[in-house]
């Protein structure tokens, strides 16, 4: 039996179409049953991904979701939990688990206090238990907060490296025990670092859980520029095996709230890790593709001129910041030399115009070298 289709949505994520749809109908209230958010919310220095696939096991949906609610328009509080129950009995708590989030967002709850309110409202409820983990990510310092109720770690994804965020169990299950006490800890993520969070039906397959984590390390720890493209290496984890339960997946990224500076050599190789910069940043303040492609084309022109046609230089990098305030992007490009005097009107070269072209472009020479600077407003 084959999975229902998954649809993308335009925040990046995913869900079960036809099969999750027929379900869902059913439940009350629809829109708080649904297991993932319509939409993600926008806080600075974050970018979000998810997906939700539907179960080849029966054709009844399961009761995995995630959800992400802004705390004080500076941090988010991330929850990935799964409902040991099945069909609508695995739904309906959904709504319940949403009343509580919401109260505890409005409360500026710490996780443990969360994970505590969801056992209470589950012990007095209907009896259902679930696995959850509750995190509060603050992108200002990167402080990470997290308490877990009988989940699966999430992965933490720096570079080339990979890590469990932790390695035993943390408290139990939600709707285990009347009066459960969840442990808070601490952790951090730097710019670029990447956290995937998942439910067991991931690694979980009788006989494999062990085979199947080092299979989703694998895929993790491919090269992906964007974060639908790490959890599209991580679905095929999941697609390829005939047979598979439910499993929701959020990812979250750090990236630079609102500007960054970045230092290369003046090497033509290195204008790759520039461009990538570049990219992440403007993906994570959801720039369109029109502004992200030009961007990135007069961006490289403009650190390609630093990189040639510096007279001398006393150094041989190049400096380049970027920065969004206000719908406008600016970008300052440096290099520590002097450029030779343009024989023509104009601009000097083709690129230039081509960086004028797709901005406003200024052209200034220091006695510490030439500064190139580009704004361009931004699509609304």
């Amino acid at each position: 039996m084959s999975s229902a289709p998954a649809a993308e949505h335009g925040d990046g994520s995913y869900a079960g179409s036809d099969q999750l749809s027929t379900m869902l109908s059913a439940a009350p209230t629809t829109s708080d049953a649904v297991p993932f958010p319509a939409e993600f919310p926008e806080v600075p220095g974050t970018a979000l991904a998810g997906r939700y696939l539907p179960g080849t096991l029966d054709l009844e949906v399961g009761g995995d979701w995630y959800d992400v609610l802004p705390l004080d328009s500076e941090r988010l509080l991330l929850v990935v939990g799964e409902v040991t129950a099945r069909g609508l009995a695995g739904v309906a708590p959904i709504r319940q688990v949403r009343d509580v989030l919401r109260a505890a967002a409005r409360d500026n709850c710490d996780p443990g206090a969360v994970l505590t309110r969801l056992n209470q409202a589950a012990v007095d409820g209907d009896g259902w238990a679930a696995s959850v983990i509750c995190l509060i990510f603050d992108p200002a310092g990167g402080e990470l907060r997290y308490a877990s109720a009988g989940h699966p770690p999430p992965l933490v994804i720096s570079g080339a490296e990979l890590r469990l965020l932790y390695d035993r169990a943390l408290g139990p299950l939600i709707g285990a025990l009347p009066t459960a006490a969840y442990e808070v800890r601490d952790d951090r993520l730097e710019v670029g670092d990447r956290l995937l969070l998942y439910t067991g039906g991931l690694v979980e397959q009788h006989g494999a859980g062990a085979d199947l984590l080092g299979r989703v390390r694998v895929a993790a720890a491919e090269p992906a520029e964007r974060l639908p493209d790490l959890l599209d290496a991580v679905a095929r984890v999941v697609t390829e095996r005939p047979g598979h339960d439910d499993v929701a997946l959020l990812a979250l990224e750090a990236v630079e709230s609102s500007g960054f500076a970045l230092r290369l050599p003046a090497d033509p190789t290195k204008l790759s890790l520039l461009r990538k910069r570049l990219e992440r940043f403007l993906v994570a303040h959801r720039v369109c593709e029109t502004d992200l492609f030009d961007l990135t084309v007069a961006v490289s022109e403009a650190a390609a001129n630093a990189i040639e046609h510096p007279i001398d230089p006393r150094e041989p990098v190049i400096e380049v910041e970027v920065s969004i305030r206000d719908r406008s992007v600016l970008v300052t490009v440096r290099d520590t030399g002097q450029w030779r005097e343009s024989t023509d009107a104009g601009f000097r070269g083709r690129g230039l115009s081509l960086i004028n072209a797709l901005g406003e472009l200024v052209v200034r020479r220091t006695p510490q070298g030439t500064e190139l600077s580009l704004r361009r407003r931004l699509a609304d």
